[in-house]
C-alpha cells in the first residue's frame, strides 16, 4: 500500500524528524521567572546531532559560524564551547566530507571508510606529486613524529598559489591525507584545522570496527538520511550524504525489500517523483516550532526540497552583487509553527554589542504584527546567546516596521 500524505502532514513530519519541535531553553524573561532553568549539556548536543545525522561546517562568521546555529535552533541558549568539546576533547563527533564538510557522530566513521579509500587525486595533488616527489610522504611523517599540525606549520609548506583561495603545498598535502582518512582533525584554533593521525583522533573502538562494504555503507547512509528527513524523494535522501542517484536508488530498493521504509504519495508534489518515509515514528501530529535557521541548517540547505514542502523559494545571496540582492547577504529563514514564514538578514556587530537586523521580510498572506512578536522574542534570545546587549534594526523589508515596534514593547 502507498501512504497518502497531505502537505501539512509532510511539513510536520519534516520538522519533527529534525528535532525542531522540542522544547528549548527559555528566553531570559522566562529564565528570570524560573528558579531552575534547563542547562544544555554535551549530551543534549550529541542527541541533537544524532537526530540530524550531520552538522555542516562553514567559515562565514557574519553572526556566528553556521555549525553552531542549528543547535541553538533546536536546544536554545547553550555554550558554544560545548560543541568544540564534543568534537575535539570527548571525540564523540568527527569532521569528514558528507554532502559538504560536516561533523558526524563518531560511530558512523565506519560508513565513510570505503569512500575515503576510493578517493582519486585531484589535479593539484597530481601536480604536487610531479613537482615535489616524496612530499606527501614527508607530510605524513612530520605529523606522525611531531603531533598535530596546521598546514602552515608543516616544513616546506610554501606560500599560497594564485588567488586568495589558492592552497599552499602543505595545505594540499594535508587535505589529501584528510580525504584519504590518513589524517583527521584533532583541533581547531580560530577555525584553522590542525591535522593529526586518524589513529590518534578516532577512538579505537570506532576506528577498528569492521568496515562494511560500499553497498552496505550506502544503505546505512540512506537509512540515516530517511530518519533525518522523515519523508522525501530518493534524490533528497541521496544528497544528504552525497550519494549518486544509482547508489541511492539501489539502497532505497534494499530498504523497501527489508520493510523498513514505505512508499508515500504527497499532495501537490510533481508526478514522477518517487517518495518514501520510514515506517516507524511517522507522526502528523501538530508541531509548535519556533526557530531562526542558518542557510546551512539540515532542514533548509536542500533548496529544492524546502520549496516542495514549504512553498518557500530560498537562495543564499552571498555571491550576488549587493545591488542585485533581493533579501540580503546572509539571510535566516524563520520557522514558526509549521511554516517558513519570514526571512531576516542578520549581522553581529560585536564592537557595538548589537545584533543588527538589516532586513526583515514576511511571506505573502501572513499578518505582520502576529509574526513580528515571536520573531522579536527569537532575535532577543539569539542576541543573549551571542553575548550581545541589544537588537538593532535597519530599514529594509516589509516586516521591519512591525518588528521594530515589537522589539520596543
Amino acid at each position: 500500500m502507498v501512504l497518502s500524505l497531505s502537505k501539512q502532514d509532510v511539513k510536520r513530519i519534516a520538522i519533527r524528524a529534525q528535532g525542531l519541535d522540542h522544547n528549548r531553553v527559555a528566553t531570559s524573561k522566562a529564565n528570570d521567572a524560573c528558579k531552575c532553568p534547563k542547562i544544555v549539556t554535551t549530551g543534549d548536543l550529541r542527541r541533537s546531532i544524532l537526530a540530524m545525522g550531520l552538522l555542516q561546517i562553514d567559515a562565514v562568521n557574519v553572526c556566528v559560524r553556521s555549525h553552531y546555529m542549528p543547535l541553538f535552533s533546536r536546544l536554545g541558549i547553550y555554550q558554544r564551547e560545548l560543541l568544540d568539546e564534543l568534537a575535539y576533547k570527548d571525540k564523540e563527533i568527527f569532521e569528514t566530507w558528507a554532502h559538504a564538510a560536516c561533523f558526524v557522530p563518531v560511530e558512523h566513521h565506519l560508513l565513510f571508510r570505503q569512500r575515503m579509500a576510493q578517493q582519486k587525486p585531484r589535479p593539484l595533488v597530481e601536480k604536487l606529486k610531479k613537482e615535489r616527489p616524496g612530499y606527501l610522504e614527508d607530510v605524513l611523517s612530520q605529523v606522525a613524529s611531531r603531533g598535530q599540525l596546521s598546514a602552515s606549520e608543516l616544513e616546506g609548506s610554501g606560500k599560497r598559489s594564485g588567488s586568495w583561495w589558492g592552497y599552499q603545498d602543505g595545505k594540499i598535502a594535508a587535505e589529501w591525507h584528510f580525504s584519504l582518512g590518513n589524517f583527521s582533525i584533532g583541533e581547531r584554533h580560530n577555525f584553522t584545522r590542525y591535522y593529526d593521525l586518524t589513529e590518534r583522533v578516532i577512538p579505537s573502538e570506532h576506528l577498528y570496527s569492521v568496515t562494511p562494504s560500499v553497498r552496505d555503507s550506502n544503505r546505512e547512509m540512506m537509512r540515516l538520511a530517511i530518519k533525518a528527513h522523515g519523508v522525501g524523494s530518493t534524490r533528497d535522501f541521496g544528497n544528504y550524504y552525497h550519494l549518486k542517484d544509482d547508489s541511492a536508488l539501489t539502497a532505497i530498493n534494499e530498504l523497501l525489500e527489508e520493510g523498513s521504509i514505505q512508499r508515500v504519495r504527497i499532495e501537490g508534489w510533481p508526478n514522477g517523483i518517487d517518495t518514501f518515509a520510514a515506517k516507524e515514528n511517522i507522526s502528523s501530529q501538530p508541531t509548535d516550532a519556533r526557530a531562526l535557521l542558518t542557510p546551512f541548517d539540515p532542514l533548509v540547505w536542500n533548496r529544492s526540497r524546502i520549496e516542495r514542502i514549504f512553498d518557500f523559494l530560498y537562495r543564499i545571496e552571498i555571491y550576488v552583487p549587493e545591488q542585485k540582492r533581493q533579501y540580503g547577504y546572509y539571510v535566516y529563514p524563520f520557522l514558526l509553527g509549521e511554516d517558513l514564514i519570514a526571512r531576516v538578514d542578520l549581522k553581529a556587530e560585536r564592537n557595538k554589542s548589537v545584533l543588527v537586523v538589516k532586513g526583515a521580510f514576511v511571506e505573502d498572506g501572513y499578518d505582520h504584527d502576529q509574526i513580528a512578536a515571536p520573531l522579536a522574542d527569537e532575535l532577543l534570545m539569539m542576541a543573549q546567546w551571542l553575548g550581545l546587549e541589544r537588537v538593532g534594526t535597519g530599514a529594509k523589508g516589509n516586516l521591519m516596521q512591525s518588528l521594530r515596534a515589537a522589539l520596543i514593547i
